[in-house]
């Protein structure tokens, strides 16, 4: 058998690892919303002032504007001596070799000296008990580069991370600056060329794009804050949901024609500041038209800043209600009802009985 096929999935073993509540490894990680606003200047001055403590830390992996030596100061960055180029490749097997006992790589959607993406080499650093500490750049997360592929002519470069990712990082902290300070930062410090600051410019860093990059950011960190409570509920044995952030479940059956819903259940979230979900559930196979659809409404809330979900299951309502209970929703929006009376047996009926201390919305027309 081929090394490759016996070669565990480095995304689930990165949950296992982070699953593990009291272990000693941690897996941190600093987001820019773009270029220039610090991920990789927070990242440095954590490992100085862990390495000051008599932390033995070493950085695998950089990439630096300006003065390298200045920017390393007082780091012992692996396999370099006083010679210190602009940026290093991660070597993942020279890190398990020195074993330190924190370690830093810049930029988890970059390639390591392997060809594969750094990220899925965390996954052995901290099997090893090797804390992690790293960076991502908003756009790198799939996501995000779909939903502003559109708004940036598609010139967005470089590789991407699974949004599936997120959830096994420990720290996600946001490195913030408005973005009036973020372009007089880059006009004023060599951060890009000429050449490519003034492309940038047309672009990726234009003041309404930076602008929404920030509100993207901040809401990729109350997610993930999110998630951390609903794990830690759920670690609790709690069943019913706390009133601290809304999550709402929209139900969406395998029809045309249900991108108004969508769009209403997105506008009803924001309004509540409450995170939105649109679950499918399917019982049987889909044809390629149905297929179509249900890309189409995934594209779509992707795009409105929600989660779509797909569940297998015998039972609409049985699947449906599995899914509320687990993601400890606190609102669930139903279709309408095709029929004039009332049927015990139906989905609609199985999953109001079934559901407690969760708002039922079930709507009069299809919409």
């Amino acid at each position: 058998m081929k090394q490759s096929e016996t070669r565990p999935d480095p995304m689930r073993v990165l949950r296992q690892i982070a699953s593990e509540t009291r272990r000693r490894t941690l897996f941190r990680v600093y987001l820019g919303y773009a270029r220039g606003v610090g991920a990789t200047t927070a990242m440095l001055d954590e490992g100085r002032r862990r390495s000051g403590r008599g932390t033995d830390l070493v950085v695998a992996s950089y990439r630096v504007h300006g003065d390298a030596d200045g920017a390393l100061r007082d780091l012992d960055v692996l396999g370099l001596g006083r010679q210190r180029p602009d940026h290093k490749q991660l070597d993942v097997e020279a890190v398990l070799a020195r074993n330190p006992d924190v370690v830093c790589i810049d930029d988890l959607a970059e390639l390591d000296e392997t060809g594969r993406r750094r990220v899925e080499e965390v996954s052995r650093l901290l099997a090893a008990g090797i804390t992690v500490l790293a960076t991502v750049h908003l756009l790198s997360i799939r996501s995000m580069a779909g939903a502003y592929a559109a708004m940036l002519g598609g010139t967005a470069s470089g590789g991407v991370i699974d949004d599936g990712v997120l959830e096994s990082i420990d720290e996600l902290e946001l490195i913030d600056i408005t973005p009036e300070d973020l372009l007089e930062r880059m006009r004023e410090r060599p951060v890009l060329r000429p050449a490519e600051l003034a492309v940038a410019m047309q672009h990726e860093l234009r003041l309404t794009v930076l602008e929404a990059l920030r509100e993207s950011a901040f809401r990729v960190i109350a997610e993930h804050a999110d998630r951390q409570l609903v794990g830690f509920m759920r670690e609790s044995g709690v069943r019913e949901p706390w009133d601290v952030r809304g999550r709402i479940v929209v139900a969406l059956p395998v029809q045309r024609g249900l991108e108004n819903r969508i769009r209403r259940a997105a506008t009803y979230a924001a309004t509540q500041d409450a995170k939105f979900s649109v679950v499918s559930v399917r019982t049987r196979r889909t044809t390629d038209e149905q297929k179509e659809w249900m890309g189409a409404y995934a594209a779509l809330t992707h795009q409105l800043g929600g989660e779509f979900v797909h569940l297998h299951g015998r039972s609409v309502a049985r699947t449906l209600v599995d899914y509320v209970h687990d993601s400890l929703a606190t609102e669930v929006i139903l279709g309408h009802r095709r029929r004039n009376r009332w049927i015990p047996g139906d989905t609609t009926s199985m999953v109001i009985r079934r559901l407690s201390g969760v708002d039922v919305h079930v709507l009069r027309v299809d919409r």
